[in-house]
């Protein structure tokens, strides 16, 4: 019994890991259709928990103890309602037939599972399971088929030695499961704010000068279409810090990095912040005209609308803009960053407050 047992678990453990990599670790396994995300997993659940019948110890010849039902847990958690009912579905008309004969323990038993897969995906809609609330949905599948084996074995000290042996069995693989899972996940969450905290400036919130170089290479490699590279610097920002305060002066470089994400939503382009009071929109898709319009915009913006400091002090302030294109302005970051940086010294030198694309420098 304790071989088969043993193996019982080893099943469910791997079928855990392997269902968590791929399903929750999101961001380096990409699901192709993710609307299929509970249909898959759920059939996977049930194709696990028919080898877990298949190498089940037997309490008699039609009463099996298995984890099966903890495989309904283990799904909800990564599939949601739809992938236990169909876990429910597969695992139940398994057990109906898993014996060479069918009877009325195998019928009970199927059903029941069947029963419970529609009992916790009811349940889930409303409450979907979690790390923390999982062990409810587990408290109720074990009671439930334990009161199942309790109503038809027989009632001697052997056979119900053999359902506490089938309780402890199934709060330590659940339990067991859950808290490999729980630091699994608790692992990837600080893999990715770690990765977070090295792309992101630690003020704003934007992508740092590193995530800026990494995704103009990703246009210059993967794109063939043009881009814009518009470079923004906040006028006389030193006289900001000088009269209001460095505190008023980060806090200024907090809101006009929020003001240029709302300007630049995701879809269109990225903000990046590459040092002190410069910022940099990537604009993808967008020939030279294109970029000139959002540096104008981003200009008006910003004069249009005075930043509130602590205090309710009110900062007006300007921003120089220069913009570069790829590929008329270089092909290289370093080449479009030179451009942008150039068309950015002559709106400094046009008297500030204006936006100049490398194409249209004066001779």
């Amino acid at each position: 019994m304790l071989f088969e047992l043993l193996i019982n678990f080893c099943i469910l453990f791997t079928f855990a890991i392997l269902t968590y990599w791929p399903f929750q670790d999101s961001k380096y396994v990409k699901n192709p259709l993710p609307k299929v995300h509970p249909y898959l997993i759920g059939t996977m659940g049930g194709l696990a928990g028919f080898i877990l019948m298949e190498l089940s110890f037997h309490i008699t010849e039609s009463i099996l103890m298995d984890s099966k039902h903890v495989i309904l847990v283990i799904i909800g958690i990564f599939g949601g309602p739809i992938a236990i009912v169909i876990s429910g579905a597969i695992i139940g008309i398994s057990r109906i037939f898993i014996t060479d004969v069918m009877t009325s323990y195998d019928l009970l038993f199927g059903l029941n599972i069947v029963v419970i897969g529609i009992v916790m995906s009811t349940f889930c809609l409303k409450y979907p399971i979690t790390f923390k609330n999982a062990r409810f949905y587990f408290y109720y599948t074990t009671a439930q088929t334990a009161l199942l084996f309790c109503y038809h074995i027989e009632h001697t000290s052997g056979s119900y030695l053999q359902l506490v042996y089938f309780i402890l069995f199934s709060a330590i693989s659940f339990f067991t499961v859950l808290y490999v899972l729980v630091e699994l996940n608790e692992h990837f969450r600080k893999i990715r704010h770690t990765e977070l905290l090295s792309e992101t400036d630690y003020l704003t919130g934007l992508y740092n000068n590193r995530k800026f170089h990494q995704l103009t290479e990703s246009y210059i490699t993967d794109s063939t279409k043009p881009f814009s590279m518009i470079s923004i610097d906040i006028d006389h920002f030193k006289k900001v810090n000088d009269v209001h305060g460095h505190s008023v002066g980060d806090e200024l470089l907090k809101e006009l990095g929020e003001r240029l994400k709302n300007l630049v939503t995701s879809k269109e382009g990225y903000v990046t912040r590459n040092g002190g009071e410069e910022f940099v929109v990537l604009l993808p898709d967008s020939p030279p005209a294109m970029g000139l319009d959002l540096g104008e915009k981003i200009r008006s913006s910003v004069a249009r609308f005075p930043f509130k400091g602590s205090g309710d002090q009110e900062v007006t302030i300007t921003v120089s803009v220069g913009v570069s294109s790829y590929p008329d302005n270089g092909l290289t970051i370093n080449d479009l960053y030179n451009a942008a940086d150039m068309a950015l010294l002559e709106s400094k030198a046009n008297g500030r407050n204006c936006v100049s694309h490398f194409n249209n420098q004066k001779a």
